[in-house]
């Protein structure tokens, strides 16, 4: 049996070769029972590994497409298979959470602001002790015109107080004594 995949595009080349050889068993093109080549020889013809074809090959198999035998190759199912279209969970198996979930209480949402004199949930600042007017006043100086430089790039090295902080730090933690070592 000769057939015909490409790999053009970009990809998993395993994924392209699976989506290729279902498309070509769900169109009738490859029949109940005919064979496949072989991996090696599909891989040499589409000059991609072994490995490549193989995945396809057993990903076809166990969604029950393809079936094989020892010593007589790969073979189209003899069973019918159903169009990806026709598939669907059966009815009343939904995902359920595990028992134990079930028996613990609701946590509480509040309805309303929380008058209480502390806020003790994790991760939320005291936003009544952020400096806005200082923080408007820096971003403000910032935002200048005279002070963005959006026409040039910066020194490809970097930030000169940057680099020059960094190479203190290195150099007191890294050669604390002053000596090489």
């Amino acid at each position: 049996m000769d057939i015909h995949v490409t790999l053009e595009g970009r990809g998993d080349l395993s994924a392209r070769i699976y989506r290729q050889l279902l498309d070509a068993i769900l169109d009738g093109r490859l029949r109940s029972g005919e064979r496949l080549p072989p991996t090696r020889e599909l891989a040499r013809r589409l000059d991609v590994s072994r490995n490549t074809v193989a995945v396809a090959y057993e990903r076809l198999a166990a969604e029950g497409v393809l079936s094989g035998r020892i010593g007589a190759g790969t073979y189209v199912s003899a069973e019918p298979v159903r169009s990806a279209d026709a598939r669907h969970a059966p009815a009343g198996t939904g995902v359920q959470p595990r028992p134990v979930w079930k028996l613990l209480p609701a946590a509480a949402t509040p309805t309303r602001p929380s008058t209480a004199a502390y806020d003790f949930r994790v991760g939320s600042p005291d936003a009544r002790l952020f400096p806005f007017t200082t923080w408007r006043r820096l971003i403000a100086r910032e935002l200048r015109p005279g002070r963005l430089k959006w026409e040039t790039y910066g020194d490809p090295g970097g930030h000169a107080g940057l680099r020059d902080a960094i190479a203190r730090h290195v150099g007191v933690s890294r050669n604390s004594t002053g000596r090489r070592r």
